[in-house]
């Protein structure tokens, strides 16, 4: 199932919106998303406009966003820096290679609250993203690290991962998941500040927010 648009089309639509949905589908040998556009005021997925698929236990992470889910062709792509990335550090490319920008996770400040650095294509900070609430950052970790807590980890799964945007000071949008959902769901939302940075920046951002989370 696919929208029917060329690549420009896909661009064009995802430009004009200013509000983008994340759909998780299931899959076993790895994690699948579905890029679109919801109605006005909905959370309800509409016609995808992206698909994207990320293999499990690669040796170089490769997310790649095609506009066909049967075929090899994509418009852009998350992938490694080098192989084994521990660092956090993504590149995001063009079909050609292009690099249009990096995904940068700061280690140092996500040990008690998520945080990461979108960058363009020269090195230049575009905008920054760090989970909403400190409180749920820090149950989040008691949980993980306490000893026999671990067992109810699945309990995580039902508080809200929500991240705010932040460029030079100004929100620029935020990222909430979708509650009561068997699969992951997640809302983009943008404000008019965030038209100065490229879609396909934040569109992967999006997905990488919860396909490389734990890297």
């Amino acid at each position: 199932m696919s929208s029917g648009l060329d690549s420009a089309g896909v661009l064009e639509t995802l430009e004009a919106a200013d509000r983008i949905l994340v759909q998780q589908v299931f899959r076993p040998i790895g994690n699948e998303y579905r890029i679109g556009v919801p109605a006005p005021g909905s959370t309800e997925e509409g016609t995808p406009l992206l698909f994207v698929k990320q293999k499990k236990l690669k040796v170089k992470e490769d997310i790649r966003f095609r506009l066909d889910p049967d075929q090899d062709a994509h418009l852009f792509m998350i992938k490694a820096k080098t192989v084994f990335e521990f660092r956090g550090r993504f590149a995001v490319t063009d079909a050609s290679d292009t690099v249009l920008g990096s995904i940068e996770k700061s280690f140092a400040k996500s040990l008690i609250r998520t945080h990461w650095v979108v960058r363009g294509p020269d090195g230049e900070e575009l905008f920054t993203s760090q989970e909403d609430s400190l409180v749920i950052a820090l149950i989040r970790r008691f949980i993980e690290l306490v000893p026999y807590l671990g067992t109810v980890g699945f309990l995580l799964q039902w508080i809200p991962f929500n991240f705010s945007l932040d460029r030079g000071g100004t929100q620029i949008g935020s990222y909430q998941r979708v509650l009561g959902k068997l699969r992951d769901r997640y809302v983009l939302e943008l404000t008019e500040e965030a038209r100065a940075v490229d879609r396909r920046l934040l569109v992967a951002f999006s997905v990488a927010l919860d396909a490389l989370q734990d890297r």
